[in-house]
């Protein structure tokens, strides 16, 4: 009898009971930042206001001054749609039992404003995560163990800025741009062979969601469009027939009207509010951050102390290196990951904000995750093989909990929000942390719970 079936059952019963476990903890459901009244504003002013100026919301939530009027005479919200969509369900759901509380003579309104939304879409942000972290899972186990998988799959999530973006801080775009990511990649996996119109239209489906969700990931065309390329010149050089490489041109003809039919919600917004069908950077308009392409930060994002992604999440580094391992187990996937990762660099690099400014980590590249799960499983399996697995369990333990301190020293301010921070506090707080804050953290702890 096969047992691993059994035992990537047994995996997504670890991986639900740490979701679940972590609630109490970390879950936090508010609306606290600039770009949390953006996201949202989009779903309240459409839902409630049945319009798509969100004058009111930044006003309830204390922007209304910061925000100028576009050419079409609409307030300035550069931000994506595509959070608005996908927490909708869970914001009509409230909507439908606070207006049913509201006719029952309880003292609530059913204004979109209420603790009631903002649980419901800071609930929806957690439960996209999660799907992104089963699909990502499974992906691995596709290729890997599911012991090695599962190992993968908690290490990353809970060694970077993911864990903090589901729970702690849910009505950001973070969280639903790893489930977009992650189904994207477990859909073109899963069709990488399919050269069917089902193959073409799936993948460009889930391109589009994760563009539609922030606006950068439309980069991850590039390289599904060069396979069908490559596909055509191959089947051009086999046959010298047009009617043979014209499966090519259909599927790219496919994956384009996929992409265009899900990102269709973000250009009737963009040709509402900014008046053009397509914004390439709505954000050179309000706040005029716009980009230095001769003067890029590679080397900042990637080691900077000032939100690094290797320096605040260092185990993402040995992931990076697993995608070479990858390439032994399959080269097209290695080849996608990389791809899209080094295009994400190049974007973020040349942007004037590539610190991504307040923020846990560096937050850009947490859609990132899924790939740096494939990553690291396929370096621990290559490793396994001189070193044991409970070795390996206790070093991603060990970056699961540098981790948890980072989170609870930028919860406490102990380290900035914003900005560069020293590298030796940044190392020597993580092992003092506990003895100068228990108080304070065992206070924070009690009122919790």
């Amino acid at each position: 009898m096969d047992d691993r079936p059994r035992e990537k059952d047994r995996g997504l019963l670890v991986l639900l009971a740490v979701f679940l476990m972590l609630f109490p903890f970390l879950f936090k459901p508010w609306i606290h930042g600039f770009d949390t009244v953006a996201y949202y504003s989009w779903l309240r002013t459409v839902a409630i206001d049945r319009n798509l100026d969100v004058g009111d919301e930044f006003s309830h939530f204390g922007y209304g001054l910061e925000r100028g009027r576009t050419p079409t005479g609409y307030t300035y919200n550069e931000w994506a749609v595509g959070s608005a969509i996908l927490w909708s369900p869970f914001f009509l759901l409230a909507h439908v039992l606070v207006t049913l509380a509201d006719r029952l003579g309880f003292p609530v309104a059913a204004d979109g404003y209420g603790a009631p939304y903002i649980w419901a879409v800071s609930l929806g942000s957690a439960i996209y995560a999660f799907i992104g972290i089963i699909l990502t899972y499974r992906l691995c186990c596709a290729l890997f163990s599911p012991s090695v998988s599962v190992l993968a799959t908690l290490a990353v999530w809970l060694s970077s800025p993911l864990v903090f973006y589901m729970y702690s801080h849910p009505i950001m775009s973070h969280a639903n741009d790893t489930f977009a990511y992650a189904l994207y990649l477990y859909t073109w996996f899963q069709t990488r062979e399919d050269r069917s119109f089902r193959g073409a239209l799936l993948r460009g489906a889930t391109a589009g969601l994760c563009a539609l969700v922030r606006q950068i990931n439309a980069m991850f065309v590039c390289f599904p469009l060069a396979e069908f390329l490559v596909n055509g010149i191959r089947s051009w050089q086999r046959s010298h027939s047009f009617r043979e490489c014209s499966q090519a041109a259909v599927n790219v003809a496919t994956f384009s009207l996929a992409w265009w039919v899900v990102y269709l919600p973000q250009v009737i917004v963009w040709r509402v509010v900014f008046g053009r069908w397509i914004e390439l950077n709505p954000y050179a308009s309000s706040a005029n951050i716009g980009f230095d392409w001769l003067h890029p930060h590679f080397l900042e994002v990637l080691f900077s102390t000032n939100r690094g992604l290797f320096v605040w999440s260092p185990l993402l580094l040995f992931a990076a290196i697993g995608w070479g391992f990858l390439w032994q187990h399959e080269r097209r996937l290695s080849s996608l990951i990389s791809t899209n990762f080094v295009l994400q660099l190049s974007l973020i690099a040349t942007w004037q904000v590539w610190n991504a400014g307040a923020s846990f980590g560096q937050r850009f590249f947490t859609n990132a995750m899924p790939a740096f799960s494939l990553g690291l499983a396929a370096l621990i399996a290559s490793v396994q093989k001189r070193v044991s697995l409970r070795w390996l369990i206790i070093g991603c333990a060990f970056f699961i909990v540098w981790n948890g301190l980072l989170i609870m020293r930028y919860a406490l301010e102990d380290i900035p929000r914003a900005g560069s921070v020293p590298l030796k506090w940044l190392l020597w707080g993580q092992f003092t942390v506990l003895p100068r804050y228990w108080l304070r953290i065992v206070e924070v702890l009690l009122r919790r719970f």
